[in-house]
């Protein structure tokens, strides 16, 4: 890159955002505050289509580790075999797929996995002060309660396996402490004695609702002074180095930069400007039991069943799976069914109760790693997408990372993050 290139957006340009979740959400309140002039795009309500209306409402500040981890070929094919596994891809899906899933094996081992753990941990690393500091700013730190993340294992064989990564977190800064049978069920005594092994993971937290969270975010950029426009952005545009544009209902509009945080959607956007981001949409399932308030006290991981249990204000929230198969398929009732079965191994009463049934699209790349960087093809275009499983965890890193690329031209500070690393 020149330095015309990476040179710093001045304060008062106007910026498009397309996607308003609580990426794009926070990152126009961010954008906002540092002076420029925000047009926030989305094709629905703030946070309604995507993964931050009905995510698992965790806020993880630990998430150092790939979803690509040491053999997880092996253990992959043994997920898509198994029924109650939490692994799937609709056979219609993989050949579109196949590329993808190369890239994210060739994530599971030696250099490539060590990249994606430094990135990881670059935004993992302080990323609940920064999270109460901007929403502090937005007037929004109430829907915020730090507590331990209760992980539980189904068998000592599992959680022995997994100490070096509770070691790698201990000594990156990331405290936990570990429990025995006993010491779960003091704890948590709704769920069933089924968990030999467990570890509190001390950077936490948990939020009201993930809906509320983004619609805050919304409002607050709102009141501070970002434009929102409900309509479809069907491309992107360049036009040399210090335009931009969107292409809405037909018709060309222009702006001195884009930012792109359109979740799963953005493939598309990114290749009408030719740029490669190999974003692919991971389905998760789940269910809401409005009559479970106040049953469990923490946010919980079943490491051996891919699932999350988190204690929300509206219900208690049980779901997970990861199934790779594109924004257009309808959501599959066997994962649903399966999901209810072992809800009622884990917390009797739960497989009969009344529940509201969501499945949405996390956007992920094949090193999960986000991409928050500059477009290789147009420099005033920028994208934020790519969160998987962490994009309520990470929004407030992301619009400080985004801001800074923005406002400061910091492109070699986040070069961990740049779409260069597809080229």
């Amino acid at each position: 890159m020149t330095e015309m290139k990476t040179a710093p957006l001045p304060a008062g340009a106007h910026i498009a955002i397309v996607g308003a979740g609580i990426i794009g959400t926070s990152a126009a309140f961010s954008l906002r505050q540092r002076g420029y002039a925000v047009t926030l795009f989305d094709r629905a309500e703030a946070g309604r289509t995507g993964p931050s209306f009905g995510n698992a409402g965790h806020l993880a500040a630990d998430g150092i580790f790939p979803l690509a981890s040491p053999g997880i070929g092996l253990r992959g094919l043994k997920m898509l075999l198994t029924g109650k596994g939490p692994l799937k891809v609709p056979k219609s899906y993989l050949p579109t797929l196949t590329p993808w899933l190369w890239r994210f094996w060739r994530t599971s081992f030696g250099e490539a996995q060590e990249q994606a753990i430094a990135a990881l941990t670059q935004m993992a690393t302080g990323t609940l002060a920064e999270t109460e500091a901007l929403w502090g700013r937005a007037g929004m730190a109430n829907l915020l309660t730090r507590k331990p993340l209760l992980q539980l294992y189904d068998t000592e064989a599992s959680y022995q396996m997994d100490l070096p990564n509770w070691h790698r977190l201990a000594s990156a800064g990331f405290g936990s402490t570990p429990l025995d049978a006993a010491a779960i069920r003091d704890l948590e005594p709704a769920l069933a004695p089924i968990f030999p092994r467990g570890m509190l993971s001390h950077e936490y937290g948990r939020v009201t609702d993930p809906f509320e969270v983004v619609t805050a975010m919304f409002n607050a950029a709102v009141a501070a002074g970002v434009v929102y426009e409900r309509a479809m952005v069907d491309a992107i545009r360049h036009d040399g180095e210090d335009r931009a544009g969107v292409v809405v209902g037909g018709k060309e509009r222009t702006f001195d930069a884009v930012l792109v945080t359109a979740g799963s959607w953005a493939k598309d956007l990114a290749t009408s400007i030719e740029d490669n981001l190999p974003v692919e949409a991971e389905r998760g399932y789940n269910f809401t039991y409005p009559d479970y308030v106040g049953k469990l006290d923490h946010a919980i991981i079943l490491a051996d069943r891919g699932l999350a249990v988190t204690p929300l204000s509206i219900g208690l929230r049980f779901g997970g799976f990861t199934e790779l198969g594109g924004v257009k398929l309808p959501p599959n009732p066997r994962y649903f069914k399966a999901i209810r079965a072992q809800a009622e191994e884990v917390m009797p009463g739960l497989g009969t109760a009344e529940a509201r049934e969501w499945m949405g699209h996390r956007p992920s790349m094949p090193d999960a790693v986000p991409v928050i960087s500059r477009s290789t093809i147009a420099p005033r275009v920028f994208y934020a997408v790519g969160h998987g499983h962490y994009g309520l965890s990470n929004s407030a890193k992301t619009a400080k990372f985004v801001t800074e690329l923005i406002a400061d031209g910091a492109d070699e500070t986040y070069r961990a993050f740049s779409i260069r690393r597809f080229n």
